[in-house]
């Protein structure tokens, strides 16, 4: 995997907002050769009819069987985005979810209905919202523009990534009380990094075109791959270079160390310092 240091603006703007934008992280040949991809995944959806007033109708989500794609596989290790998440967490992480979202255009005239305001890989619902910990960060890559509001792309609340309680939403509103709802504005190429912590929703596309979204998310290598996600191949595996072997859950034992990140980020000066197991007193 190539490398790309990660500044010290976006390691601050990262732990204080809760999320990092990258702008043309994909280049207009890698995002249409990544389109065409997931518009071939799509079409079922893409060539259903169009009803305006049923959200749920005209909204695709699609789990597992991407990284048959060539061009989807080869994103594990996009160098412009993984090698930031390999320096934000540490380099002992794999994939741990894929996800290809479309919604339609919606009726601009409907109502706005209640989001569904959450934090990802759910440990809130074990653990609480005190002193959660940092666990997993996805990559959403906009496959299309997201260049007004209400197109179908992600509200953050910002900073919300370190409340140590739930959200408080009224019970005839759909946002937030007293948080920095936060819609960025985006291009096709960009691509946004957000932590598990931070809440979020999904926002109504009310343009005049398919809002186009693909999500990687990767997580700790003790955390438990997303069911949705197809199990390693193992002729894929024998194939990979080592880092993609990794990072495609290639090591069974989470107690075996994560040779290939590690590895390249030696060569690279960014290895953390390891947390020892006790000190001299």
């Amino acid at each position: 995997m190539e490398f790309t240091p990660i500044t010290k603006d976006q390691i601050k703007s990262f732990k204080e907002d809760g999320f990092l934008v990258v702008r043309n992280a994909l280049s207009k040949e890698q995002n249409d050769n990544i389109l065409d991809a997931c518009d071939r995944q799509a079409q079922s959806f893409l060539k259903k009819g169009k009803i305006l007033n049923k959200p749920w109708y005209n909204d695709f989500d699609m789990r597992p069987g991407l990284l048959n794609e060539e061009a989807l596989l080869d994103l594990v290790t996009h160098p412009t985005t993984v090698p930031l998440i390999a320096q934000l967490l540490t380099p002992n992480i794999h994939l741990h979810s894929t996800a290809l979202t479309y919604k339609r255009p919606e009726n601009p005239e409907m109502p706005l209905y209640r989001r569904g305001w959450h934090r990802d890989i759910r440990i809130p619902r074990d653990l609480g919202h005190t002193q959660l910990p940092i666990v997993g960060i996805k990559i959403c890559y906009c496959l299309s523009d997201f260049s007004e509001p209400d197109s179908g792309m992600t509200l953050f609340a910002k900073k919300s990534h370190l409340d140590q309680e739930p959200l408080k939403i009224p019970q005839e509103g759909v946002d937030p009380i007293g948080q920095d709802v936060c819609e960025l504005i985006l291009n096709a190429g960009d691509a946004v990094l957000f932590e598990n912590r931070i809440f979020h929703t999904a926002t109504p596309n009310r343009t005049d075109r398919i809002a186009k979204r693909l999500i990687y998310g990767y997580a700790f290598r003790w955390m438990k791959q997303e069911v949705y996600l197809d199990p390693p191949d193992e002729n894929l595996l024998k194939k990979s270079d080592p880092v993609t072997r990794q990072l495609l859950g290639g090591y069974r034992d989470i107690d075996t160390k994560a040779w290939a990140l590690e590895d390249w980020a030696r060569k690279h000066g960014v290895m953390p310092e390891r947390v020892p197991w006790h000190v001299e007193a």
